[in-house]
This record gives structure tokens, sequence and C-alpha cells, in this order.
């Protein structure tokens, strides 16, 4: 933060409540445990509350209903809101740094087809490339080295990042960004063998990509063209970083999908659906909307609307619960059946599985001591 703000300033920024000093000089945000005096922080719950305590922080953005104890309104200050979460969004809002993008008009490096169309108010940056009949709406920023392939269409206040590449024919909805190396419209994955079965036959993708409005796609993140028709991502759809995203996947309103997740082949993601980190989906898979998918999380069926599922393979969350619960106490259980079997030999009563329960599997694991 370069302007020195205070807790009765920011108090009435976020229209909060104040509880404590209205001096108190801020010259920074940070999380409880790393924040030192100026500091802003926030809380959220009772967890958070439990550390305000010990924290440095001057001051706290605090969700009504929450409890603190061991304040110090004498030298410290905590400003009550509806949400913490959200009236941290809007100071920081009011305190990013405003990204440097390239003046209007096109820069004297760019390559820029005579066919194209490039609104008055957009900015075409260093060695950005623009293709035939391309459209570029007003107010777009190509920040530099962007490259659009032919016939596409970029939509008004879209801002595109270093190395974002766009195919062919791709559309691309207003006020949307594209954060550096992401692509747009690569081929879709998609072979067959071949007759005389020595190798593999392309199958050719001659669709397109349809991108909504508000939509943010994170760096490095790929959204493949469809087989036929559009891949298509909704309006606010927001995509992490190193997403993949197969042909004829449809990706819903204001849906998430976090980083290092692959959606394979004509997989549908319901409005408002969210997809944690490092999630698979394999093909012409339907996620419900507002669905929510764990971390790591394989899915291999449809997920109905509004379920919260998790493991791999994926299952809803409470009966994945059950069987990791059960897991834990196999060795436990072993151990129990070991005994019972080798009590039961000693009345001379075989029992059927006793190899197993005493370790004696063919394929040579051993006991569970």
């Amino acid at each position: 933060m370069s302007t020195v703000h205070t807790t009765g300033t920011i108090a009435g920024a976020v229209e909060g409540r104040l509880v404590g000093r209205a001096d108190l000089a801020i010259t920074g945000l940070a999380g409880l445990d790393q924040a030192g005096p100026g500091a802003l922080t926030f809380i959220r719950d009772r967890g958070f509350a439990n550390q305000w305590r010990e924290s440095k922080a001057s001051a706290a953005l605090v969700t009504e209903g929450v409890a603190v104890d061991g304040h110090d309104g004498s030298s410290r200050a905590l400003i009550y809101v509806k949400n913490a979460d959200l009236a941290m969004v809007k100071i920081l809002g009011a305190l990013a740094w405003k990204a440097e993008v390239p003046a209007a008009g096109v820069h004297a490096s760019a390559v820029v087809d005579p066919t194209a169309r490039i609104a008055p108010s957009a900015r075409v940056g260093p060695m950005c490339i623009v293709g035939a009949r391309t459209v570029v709406g007003e107010g777009c920023v190509l920040v530099s080295r962007v490259t659009l392939g032919a016939d596409v269409e970029i939509g008004p206040g879209t801002t595109l990042h270093p190395g974002v590449v766009v195919y062919d024919r791709c559309t691309i909805g207003a006020q949307t960004v594209l954060h550096s190396n992401v692509n747009i419209g690569a081929d879709g994955f998609g072979y067959v063998p071949a007759p005389d079965g020595r190798g593999l036959l392309k199958v050719p993708h001659i669709g397109t990509v349809s991108i909504g409005s508000g939509v943010e796609i994170g760096a490095g993140s790929c959204v493949d063209r469809g087989k036929f028709g559009a891949t298509v991502i909704g309006d606010g759809a927001k995509i992490d970083n190193l997403v993949q995203i197969g042909h004829n996947v449809r990706v819903g309103r204001c849906a998430i999908v976090c980083g290092s997740t692959g959606l394979a082949g004509s997989v549908t993601v319901g409005d408002g659906a969210m997809i944690g980190g490092a999630v698979g989906v394999t093909d012409g898979i339907s996620i419900g909307a507002g669905a929510s998918i764990g971390a790591k999380s394989g899915v291999m069926c449809d997920v109905p609307a509004g379920e919260t599922w998790t493991g791999l393979p994926a299952a809803p969350h409470l009966d994945q619960m059950r069987t990791w619960s059960a897991a834990k106490r196999l060795p436990e259980i072993l151990r129990e059946l070991r005994r019972l079997a080798k009590a039961a030999r000693a009345s001379g009563i075989e029992v059927e599985g006793a190899k197993i329960a005493e370790g004696k599997q063919s394929h040579g694991f051993g006991g569970i001591d």
C-alpha cells in the first residue's frame, strides 16, 4: 500500500462497525500469523478469532457474530462487517496495483492482416499477430506476443496477457481475461487405430471454441476446439492455471475449475459447480449444477446436482468418509481375524479364508503384525 490509510477511513470504506482506535495507520495487508504493526488482517470465523490475541496486526476485519477474545481497544482495532472476506475483496480491489498496458492503437512491431478490424480504443502491444478477418473489440488489450488466428472475435474490454494464442474461428466474449500462455482452440486429442493395425489415425477437429463474457482463465491453461460444434466456457466461469479442457466440453455459468485439473472430451460442468485442484474427469461425464468435487478426485460417473464427491474413484463424500474410516481399521481387523483363525484351528475347526487372515496370500505381501 503506497498510501497510508487509518482504521477509521477503512471502516468508513467498508461500512463497518469500529471497535477500538480510529487513528491507527494501516500500511499493509497480511494474514493473521504474518501480520506486523501497521497491518490489516481479517477474521472470518472462531478459528481465526482464537489467533487474534497472539497476532501483531494493528487491525482486523471481522465477520459480525464472531466473538474475538483478548481484544485491547486502546491499542488495536476491530472492524465488524457482514462478511470479512467480501470486505477484504473490496479493500484489495481499491489498493490493487494497476498493470501497465500498451498505448491505444497498434504497436509498430505488431503484424496485423489488412482485413482485420481493430477498434480505435483497442491496444495491440509489441510483437502481436492478428490474422485475417479477425475482430478486436473496443477497449481490448493485447499486452504483447499475443497471436490471433483468422476469423477470431474478441469482445469489448477483454485482456489477453503475453503469449496467449487463439486459433482460427474461436470467439471470446466481453470483459474476459486470459492470462499468459493460455492456448485456445488447439486440436482435441483424438486418434483411432489404423485399419492395418500398424498405427493411429488422427481424428480431425473441425469445431471451434466459444468463451463467454466475464470469464478468467489462468496461465498455461488449454481449451481444445470441438471435434464438431464448439467447446463452450459459460459466462463468468473461472478457470485456474494449468487446466486442460478437452474437445466439446461445456463449462457452465460461474463454474470454478481449480489448477491442474483435466476435463476429458464432452464433459459437462453445470452452472455454479466447483471442481478442486488436480481433479481428473473421464470423457462424457456430467457434473450437475452446484456440485462440488474435492481435490485430486477421479470422476468416473455422473455427479448429481448439488452433491459433494471426493476420492478415487469419486463417490459421495459421506460414503467416502465411511470407507476411509473403515480402511484405517483394516490392520486391526486383520489382526483380530488372524487371532480368531488360530483359535478356531486349535479347536479343530477349519475356517474358510484363514490363510488370508493369517497373511499367507499368494501375492507374497506377508502378514500384518
